[in-house]
């Protein structure tokens, strides 16, 4: 976060700060991997060790702000799921990039 930023956020009434809390928490990847490890049942356990690695490796990634794309994959490939990255320009085009061709995605569900 940049000297700037972190000035006027602090300008920012409290409320508001909350709020920007909030959002930043409800997009951080991390997040929204543990949501779908959850939602499949697995523990971090489980994701580590299909992911030949450690559980706390897992709780790192799940608390990061800011996770590798490889490690993404590793982590979605150890519960069995996928991952499609969506590439989007200023001018409205978009290219699919799909990690996993053998998954095919048919319906998307908000977990």
């Amino acid at each position: 976060m940049s000297d700037d930023w972190k000035t006027l956020r602090a300008q920012l009434p409290d409320d508001v700060q909350r709020r920007l809390d909030a959002k930043r928490e409800e997009r951080r990847l991390g997040k929204a991997l543990a949501d779908v490890r959850k939602a499949m049942k697995a523990t971090q356990q489980d994701v580590a060790a299909g992911a030949n690695t450690t559980q706390n490796a897992i709780s790192k990634i799940e608390n990061a702000d800011d996770v590798l794309l490889s490690s993404v994959v590793r982590y979605m490939h150890a519960i069995g799921g996928g991952v499609e990255l969506v590439l989007k320009t200023a001018d409205g085009k978009a290219r699919r990039v799909d990690f996993d061709p053998g998954i095919d995605v048919k319906t998307i569900v908000s977990v």
